[in-house]
This record gives structure tokens, sequence and C-alpha cells, in this order.
């Protein structure tokens, strides 16, 4: 089976070497847990050390934005690689039609030759339909048909233990990855854990996800009180 590499330090060792290519990876989380720094350089690396091209699907946030937090952690050419081509950024309003957001998808993907793809978020996204379940399932499948390596970010519920709010995207996804902020006797940790992923073997359990001048990196979780 053929490995996508994340481009996270210590991530590929918990999912047998990498991601599956073709996979769709379920990202969730509550705010203020990596997110969409995890996508931004699930899609950077990719582009400046593996020669994938990737799309960043923006629903909430200014692509401005987005890049102007790659560049906090160093990816300051993150703009050369817009302009040619290796990363491109496109922006979709919430309450667009779930096919015409997919057909701007598979447009900007067909155009850039694009191998990864992160969508941020799918918790924006449904929020402009009353049916999320059936929204949510045929969105994912539709995009999963692009075969490319695709990242759907979404938000966990405050103060519960589901996944996602809407219950059935860490069904359909065939992989899912959960991001978790603890925050115990003055001391802030954030956590990643891999809950399952299709075809391939896991490390199961919290690992520690560290925020470094250079982006994410995972090591050994080391519990904290």
């Amino acid at each position: 089976m053929e490995r996508v590499k994340s481009g996270i330090n210590g991530l590929d060792a918990l999912v047998n070497g990498g991601f599956p290519r073709g996979h769709s990876i379920l990202l969730c989380g509550a705010p203020g847990t990596g997110k969409t720094i995890f996508g931004l350089q699930f899609l950077y690396k990719g582009a400046k050390n593996f020669n994938e091209n990737g799309l960043y699907v923006s629903i909430e946030e200014n692509p401005s934005k987005l890049k102007d937090y790659s560049k906090e952690f160093g990816w300051k050419d993150i703009d050369k690689l817009e302009k040619d081509g290796k990363i491109q950024f496109l922006r979709v309003p919430p309450d667009k039609r779930k096919f015409d957001i997919v057909d701007s998808v598979r447009q900007k993907v067909q155009e850039i030759n694009a191998k990864r793809l992160v969508v941020d978020s799918l918790s924006a996204v449904y929020l402009a339909f009353e049916d999320i379940t059936q929204f949510v399932y045929h969105f994912i499948n539709l995009i999963e048909e692009l075969g490319i390596t695709c990242i759907f970010i979404t938000d966990s519920p405050h103060g519960s233990s589901e996944l996602t709010k809407d219950g059935v995207s860490e069904f359909v996804c065939d992989g899912v990855i959960q991001l978790q902020l603890n925050d115990a006797s003055k001391i802030v940790n954030r956590t990643i854990a891999v809950k399952k992923m299709r075809g391939t073997s896991i490390v199961p359990g919290l690992n520690s996800l560290k925020f470094t001048e250079s982006g994410l990196e995972v090591e050994e979780y080391k519990a904290f009180y």
C-alpha cells in the first residue's frame, strides 16, 4: 500500500509509515487544539518536501490569515509555493450547495494536479443545511471520488465525549485523528490520538502534540498533574 507522509514529525510512526494514499482522514478537536496548523503543515510539507501539490479549502478563515499563520512557523516561502501552483487556497461560502462546492474543488484539484486536500471545516459547512447527517455523508463521499488524500477538519462538541457534532463523519472517513487540549494544575497539554485508520495498523493511545518554531511535532505522552 502506497503511503503519504504527513509532514508532522513523529506522526507517521503511529500509522505504519504514513497515511494510505487516497484515504479520507477526519481531524477532530475543540478550538485551539491545532487543527488548522495541522492541515496547513500537511499541505506545506507535502509541497516542499514531497513534491505533492495541495489545495486548502477554507470555509471560515480568510486565506491571507492562513498564510500569516504559516509564516509564524518559518514557512515564509508559502507565497512562492502558491505562485508556483504548488499550494492553492480556495475560499467557499458555507451556504453554497454541496454539489457546487464539490464542483469548485474538483475544478481546482484538476487545475493544479493536487495530490493533497484539506477541507476546513465540515462544521462550518453543515451549519447551513437542515439535514446534517445526509449532507455530511454525501459531501465526504463526493470529495472522496476525487481520489486524493484528504483531511476533513471538524469541531468536537464542547464538554462531550463525542468526536463530532454530526455523529456520522467519523464513520464515513477512512481514518480519524483526535486532538485534545488538556488544562490541569496550570499546565496546558495538547494530545493527539489516532482513533482508526482503515487498511493499516496503528499505534493507539495518547501522544503529546507540541507546537515548535517549525511546526507541530508528536512525542511520547507523559502524564501531568
